[in-house]
């Protein structure tokens, strides 16, 4: 039995650093006796903490935490959050206390930002209305398990309660609004050709019909629409060539254009010219070649729903905010387009539906993309209801896996999916699990990245998909 290794820092010279982590800082002293010990003491955790997480869970937790960064050598507070600096790299941590002192809440890594936000827009539940909401211990790093052959079991989390939906989610009126807004650019675009006053203003709105077809096809949620859709941009480089033979009837001439067809093309062409820019990958380092993997997802017709640059992808987004994880700057997520008169090409069952299995991806088959040997396998954690993603498990239930470039994670995995143990070797098409919806996202999807050893992302293409990565992707692949 292969067991993990464990360091047991001496606890010298560990320091609060900052202003606000000084000695009157009861958190910052906490998350350095936690830290100091070779031990975690039960002493500095509350008991509602350790009915849900066992000392031996903790003891884990931040011995990965340690043998990522090294040792913990000052806390430093960073507004309500807390920032670890270990020997060679830094953690944010949301920590709380209890009424005697002791931690009743530790969250690290991207989730602390999120644990935060939800701590900040909790609805309060009176005492005697419901029980105070449970602690979250979760750790950036996925707790390996202490020998080769078991599946990691999941880390025990209370997700956040959720706050009572209205008749309609805020995230399906949000998806409802950029439809009509997309929609109403196009009626406009197709108004434009017949009201210009001159030839040359019809020949500006003609030049930048292509580039608002490019922007729509680009950034619109088209999988989450009927396949027409996607031909709908287009309507207006076909008006508008059809409009020339108004402007001959009417005698138009090739005088200067008007300042509303110059605002138009200038606005249109600049637009798209910045969302071209921003949804090109973030430039890694000279010598980071994309991993080239194969498709996780076989049998059927796939789209990316976020990937590239920051304007098309929230996780590359998220990656450049302070604070942000890194390790998802190029990451991916992988969704089903329905096949027959039921489905008529949509990722799912309507725009927004409240049931996992309302959406194609939900409970396919999801294979190796890459040859290599299975780091960490995680299983156990519950599937959310779409549109309700809690930020205890970023990853949920997740596979990673070795390989000499790198580590390749899929996560979002189905409760008691997973079919590989730690220490499997696998091939490309082995099989590992099946999508769900436990990870940290709007609804169900295979996330998929590459990163480094130290946690950075890497870039990665798939070999079905043709070229690189963007959001609107598709690609068709048998089993």
């Amino acid at each position: 039995m292969a067991t993990r290794l464990r360091l047991r820092p001496s606890g010298r010279g560990l320091r609060p650093s900052g202003r606000a982590a000084s000695a009157t800082d009861p958190v910052a002293q906490a998350l350095l006796a936690l830290f100091g010990a070779p031990e975690v003491a039960p002493t500095l955790i509350s008991e509602q903490l350790l009915e849900r997480v066992p000392v031996q869970r903790l003891q884990e937790s931040v011995d990965l935490l340690r043998e990522r960064h090294g040792e913990l050598r000052s806390v430093r507070r960073q507004k309500d959050l807390h920032l670890l600096l270990f020997a060679t790299g830094s953690e944010l941590v949301w920590a709380r206390l209890d009424e005697s002192g002791r931690l009743a809440t530790f969250v690290t890594g991207p989730g602390a930002l999120t644990a935060r936000l939800a701590a900040r827009t909790t609805v309060p539940v009176p005492r005697a209305a419901a029980p105070a909401p449970a602690p979250v211990v979760v750790p950036h790093a996925v707790p390996m398990p202490a020998a080769v052959g078991e599946v990691t079991p999941p880390v025990a989390v209370a997700a956040v309660p959720a706050v009572p939906a209205g008749p309609k989610p805020a995230a399906v009126l949000r998806l409802q609004r950029i439809v009509l807004a997309y929609a109403a650019a196009t009626v406009a675009e197709l108004t434009f050709p017949w009201l210009t006053g001159s030839a040359t203003g019809w020949l500006l709105i003609l030049a930048q019909t292509p580039a608002f077809a490019w922007y729509v096809l680009r950034t619109a949620p088209s999988w989450a629409l009927p396949p027409w859709f996607r031909s709908l941009p287009l309507a207006p480089v076909v008006v508008a060539v059809l409009a020339f033979g108004h402007v001959l009837g009417a005698g138009l001439g090739w005088g200067l254009p008007g300042l509303p067809e110059l605002g138009l093309f200038v606005g249109v062409v600049g637009l798209a010219a910045w969302t071209w820019r921003r949804c090109r990958p973030v430039p890694g380092a000279p010598t980071a070649h994309p991993l080239q993997l194969r498709s996780p997802l076989r049998g059927g017709t796939f789209v990316c729903t976020e990937a590239g640059g920051p304007a098309v992808n929230r996780h590359a987004e998220a990656s450049l905010s302070p604070g942000g994880d890194r390790a998802g700057r190029y990451a991916a997520d992988l969704v089903q387009l329905g096949e027959g008169p039921q489905w008529r090409g949509r990722r799912a069952l309507g725009l927004a539906p409240a049931t996992n299995e309302r959406y194609a991806v939900y409970g396919h088959p999801v294979v190796s993309p890459v040859d290599g040997v299975v780091l960490a396998a995680v299983d156990g954690l519950p599937d959310h209801p779409p549109l309700a993603s809690t930020a205890n498990h970023p990853d949920g239930n997740h596979v990673r896996i070795g390989t000499d470039r790198g580590v390749v994670v899929l996560s979002g995995l189905r409760e008691d999916s997973v079919q590989v143990r730690r220490g499997q070797r696998v091939a490309i098409g082995t099989p590992l699990g099946s999508v769900g919806n436990s990870a940290a996202g709007p609804e169900p999807a295979l996330r998929l990245r590459a990163e480094s050893s130290v946690g950075l992302g890497l870039p990665f293409r798939l070999a079905e998909a043709r070229g690189g990565l963007y959001r609107g992707r598709r690609w068709a692949i048998g089993d």
